[in-house]
């Protein structure tokens, strides 16, 4: 009984020994040396770049306008009610005569008794030529046919200006094409001077008011395309045109606010007052050799993209340099591996032209197909297989659409995965950013 026990001991022990020899033969060596990081990379390709501003506002009329009057008077006929459609010149209203008649005979039977007086005195005075009268009668009677004259003609003005301030005032008309909306005055008032008594929409031309920043509004300009969304009209995409951009911004959370206006071209189903966003076509690019945004990044003047390792497409690189402007150390030095210059692409330069928040334009220092780095961001002291380090002192492009300076060390600027804020677009209130 005892052999066969320490011979079981013996089995346990030898299959132990077994599995400890199988797992240590397993087990990865430390000394290995790590797998080359996997980069992410993408390739110049040809495509297209619209670059625009955007914004959210309402539908509005674009012609509207308010009737007031210019002459006092009583109001004979409202032509007009609210809700009907006008055209431009149509009368919408009129006004009664003045009845000055009794001023007018008065006037008049004054006017034939100085006539006749004159008649009196121009006998008078034939009589007295043909008497032998004297001198100084002569002149006397020559005195009162003057005066009585200027009286006639005095009289015959104040006839003239009665009649007409007896004409009624010249109706009033519209002066657009339109909807009356709002009719202030009914027949037989009096409407006193400068009073408003129509108001009237043009239904039919119908315009988006949209608020843009102030970062943005210097690039707006009237004449550009615009694509106009309906919040109601969601399958639909009506196109545009800046007509109007406000000489003067609202404040709004500490950023001002323009109020650009877009003419509708079509307005089928489309209501004043409907919520609206719009998007300002600012420059676009047909065509061109693009990259991601995030590929390119700014280093002082320059705009460089991180080639692979192995990549043959060398020429124009940028040296890596420290601060002050010295080489940085070579790719085996510790400061070369933390940076992740050397180790992991050679730097060149680039020429870029338009971009948005996603394509920027390269204009020269790349072929289509080339292939370059997309830098990602890597935490201090941590790192993984997948993360390509981002050069030290080297920027990114801000989220507005502007390229953003990078400080030294700072890592990339905004638009970048994992980067610091770029050039703020909030629109707070309804003002928009760039695309």
């Amino acid at each position: 009984m005892r052999a066969k026990r320490w011979l079981w001991i013996g089995l346990t022990a030898a299959a132990l020994a077994a599995v400890a020899i199988i797992i240590v033969l397993n087990l990865p060596d430390r000394n290995m040396e790590s797998p080359s990081p996997v980069q992410s990379t993408a390739k110049a390709a040809m495509g297209d770049i619209t670059v625009s501003v955007s914004g959210s506002g309402s539908v509005i009329a674009t012609d509207s306008e308010t009737v007031r009057t210019k002459d006092e008077g009583k109001v004979k006929q409202v032509l007009v009610e609210a809700g009907d459609v006008v055209k431009k010149g149509q009368v919408l209203l009129t006004f009664e005569a003045n009845d000055l008649t009794e001023n007018l005979e008065s006037q008049q039977r004054n006017l034939k008794s100085q006539q006749l007086d004159l008649q009196d005195l121009q006998e008078q005075f034939k009589q007295k030529v043909a008497d032998g009268g004297t001198e100084e009668e002569l002149t006397s009677i020559k005195k009162s046919i003057a005066k009585q004259e200027l009286n006639i003609q005095s009289t015959e003005k104040e006839i003239a200006s009665i009649r007409e301030d007896m004409a009624a005032p010249d109706p009033l008309t519209a002066p657009i094409d339109g909807t009356v909306t709002t009719v202030n005055i009914t027949a037989g008032e009096q409407a006193k001077t400068g009073t408003e008594l129509f108001a009237i929409h043009n239904y039919q031309d119908l315009s988006v008011a949209i608020q843009v920043d102030e970062l943005d509004i210097p690039e707006v300009k009237p004449g550009l395309k615009a694509a106009v969304q309906i919040d109601a009209l969601p399958d639909q995409t009506f196109e545009g045109e800046v007509s109007d951009i406000a000489d003067e911004g609202v404040a709004s959370n500490g950023v001002s606010l323009f109020d650009v206006t877009i003419k509708l071209l079509k307005t089928e189903g489309v209501r004043v007052g409907m919520s609206a966003e719009a998007t300002v076509m600012l420059e676009e690019k047909k065509n061109v050799l693009t990259l991601p945004i995030e590929a390119v990044q700014q280093r002082g003047e320059k705009y460089i993209v991180l080639l692979p390792s192995g990549s043959s497409n060398d020429g124009g690189n940028v040296r890596e340099q420290t601060e002050t402007g010295e080489p940085a150390a070579d790719s085996a030095s510790p400061t070369a591996r933390k940076t992740g210059a050397s180790a992991n692409g050679r730097m060149k330069e680039v020429q870029v032209g338009a971009h948005n928040e996603t394509r920027i334009e390269i204009v020269s220092g790349l072929n289509e197909g080339d292939e370059v780095v997309i830098p990602t961001v890597r935490p201090s002291g941590s790192s993984t297989a997948n993360e390509q380090a981002v050069p030290a002192g080297m920027g990114g492009f801000g989220s507005g659409g502007a390229p953003m300076p990078g400080g030294i060390g700072g890592g990339m600027g905004g638009g970048m995965p994992g980067g610091g804020s770029g050039m703020p677009r909030s629109g707070g209130g309804g003002g928009g950013g760039r695309e």
